[in-house]
């Protein structure tokens, strides 16, 4: 049925190179990852364009999906892979996201990156995705993003689609640490993601990173990558590392979104 249906789409140049799989230390040391700049389809371990005409010719592939805004590693197959398995199928679309910036958000992540957020910032237009997904993959994703402890789950505002999709509203995820301080007092953007009229600093993975460990008491003689290894595999350092981190935190003022209040039940394996 998939095979039938996806062979008039036509796969993704260069697909191959976005489904790469990753190490365990890779996870966290290539966060974000890469993601295609235009619509496409995840299905069954591959990737299939998805433009306009395509959308308008099989407009059922998003019918009773919830739209979901992937501001950081969500935009990359590979992480939606991890998250929801080979056998899935996901339409992703492009979308920008306005008077907001992607920045490090101030805690560490269950596979020890320091993960991202939207932020405030005005005249910024940051180039996204948007996820659509089933009930099933809306509740995973919900136990992935750690609902109610790492990251809220909202209706987004200010978010436009680069293409003709249903008009419903878009919803997503925001770090409830609020936005990591990487010096001066002013959050650090991601340079992975592409944006204009930034006025945030940039600051890749490994330096967001080498900010966290210093200002959490961890920079020592480790390397980057031994200490993600004990980061992965003791929960106690990520609570500690996120504790610390506390102070060095910047909350939002005036979000561009409305928080959802909801209770999800299988999260410690993602915290």
């Amino acid at each position: 049925m998939f095979e039938k249906l996806f062979a008039d789409f036509g796969a993704i140049p260069d697909g191959e190179l976005y489904l790469k799989k990753l190490s365990d230390i890779d996870r966290a040391r290539l966060y974000p990852y890469t993601a295609p700049d235009s619509g496409y389809v995840l299905a069954h371990g591959m990737l299939y364009n998805f433009d306009q005409t395509l959308i308008d010719g099989h407009s059922a592939l998003l019918d009773g999906r919830t739209p979901v805004l992937s501001v950081g590693s969500n935009r990359a197959p590979i992480q939606l892979i991890s998250k929801f398995g080979n056998q899935a199928v996901v339409p992703v679309t492009p979308a920008r996201l306005i008077d907001f910036d992607i920045v490090h958000a101030a805690m560490l992540g269950y596979y020890a990156a320091v993960p991202c957020t939207a932020f405030p910032c005005k005249g910024c237009v940051v180039s996204l995705n948007v996820a659509w997904l089933d009930a099933a993959q809306l509740l995973q994703m919900h136990r992935t993003e750690g609902i109610g402890v790492a990251y809220d789950y909202v209706v987004m505002r200010n978010v436009q689609h680069d293409l003709a999709v249903p008009d419903c509203p878009v919803h997503g995820y925001v770090a409830r640490s609020g936005a990591l301080d990487c010096g001066g007092g002013i959050p650090a953007a991601l340079p992975t993601i592409h944006a204009v009229g930034r006025c945030f600093p940039l600051a890749n993975q490994f330096a967001a990173a080498a900010r966290v460990r210093q200002l959490a008491g961890y920079d020592d003689d480790r390397s980057h990558s031994e200490f993600i290894a004990d980061a992965q595999s003791k929960k106690s350092i990520r609570e500690t590392v996120s504790s610390r981190l506390r102070p060095f935190a910047i909350l939002y003022t005036r979000p561009g979104w409305q928080v959802i209040t909801l209770s999800v039940d299988g999260l410690d394996a993602y915290l």
